[in-house]
């Protein structure tokens, strides 16, 4: 039995690891580089690029590094390097509207604006509205073409663009997912499922060891689900617990299997804390690879 709730549990992390993310690549990758966008974004390129420079090659095929090592060398005068870095960050993930745009104003300052504008058309349409910047910068484009019609279309579109933006919760200012979105809510879901099961093991043990290993791993499992939402998930199994066992249990007809289950609840509900930051930690890890 034991060895089957092993199983099962490792199933579950598997699970949540490879398909219970739903974020692109892309903003996986950024999330786990954010010190160093942190760094760049005030002001230190030179530290930055050290950050960049080390995670590739920690993680050779990390588009988003590329991007912003790429930004780096820009910033410190290598062109001709933050050329081959954007490049290199399409060829692992084409799909990052950042990396286009960045390869178009490398293009543009250097009197290209054929390829520049070529970059800018993939940014807009991999941007999907979210941000007037490819518009803005294709505009640039268009007009050192001669095109004056398309970039005065695109330098409006972009103004329009800008303040919709502004007014509407998305994109950059608020691309913070809310607190109680998808991913909380299916993880909720299961929390119910996990809390059954560890409720039903607590009233069914010989001893307090299976009640702990099942809490264990159900903790370790919302820490993995939600490495910063996961205080939350564990507070409602142990609530679950408590109202689940007191409400749906009857007391046991002696005293000393009384003790076990008070033992196991207690006990699973302090592990559920505990084996969640681990989980968190797990996850972290993860996303660091």
């Amino acid at each position: 039995m034991e060895f089957l709730v092993v199983i099962a549990f490792f199933g579950y992390i598997y699970y949540l690891r490879n398909y219970a993310d739903l974020r692109t690549p892309s903003e996986k990758e950024a999330a786990a580089l954010a010190e160093g966008i942190k760094l760049f974004e005030s002001g230190q390129t030179g530290e930055a690029f050290d950050y960049f420079d080390a995670r590739i090659r920690q993680k050779p095929k990390s588009s988003i590094a590329y991007l912003y090592r790429g930004m780096c060398q820009k910033k410190l005068g290598n062109t001709e390097a933050a050329l081959t870095d954007f490049q290199a960050g399409q060829s692992y993930d084409d799909q990052v509207f950042t990396l286009h745009l960045e390869l178009g104003k490398l293009y543009l300052e250097q009197n290209q604006p054929e390829q520049a504008l070529a970059a800018f058309n993939r940014a807009v349409t991999l941007s999907e509205e979210t941000s007037a910047a490819p518009y803005e910068w294709r505009s640039k484009a268009f007009v050192l073409l001669g095109l004056t019609n398309e970039a005065e279309a695109d330098a409006n579109h972009a103004n329009e663009l800008s303040e919709q933006l502004k007014s509407r919760p998305g994109t950059h200012a608020a691309s913070k997912t809310p607190f109680f979105d998808k991913r909380l809510v299916i993880n909720m879901a299961m929390i119910i499922l996990t809390s059954a099961l560890l409720l039903y093991v607590i009233n069914n043990a010989e001893s307090i060891h299976m009640p702990y290993l099942v809490a264990v791993f159900a903790a370790i499992s919302i820490g993995f689900a939600e490495p910063y939402k996961g205080w939350l998930l564990a507070a409602m199994q142990c609530i679950l617990l408590v109202a689940g066992y007191f409400l749906f249990t009857s007391p046991p007809g002696d005293g000393a299997r009384q003790e076990l289950e008070n033992f196991s609840l207690y006990g699973s509900m302090i592990l559920t804390f505990a084996a969640s930051f681990l989980g968190g930690f797990l996850k972290r890890a993860f996303n660091m690879k």
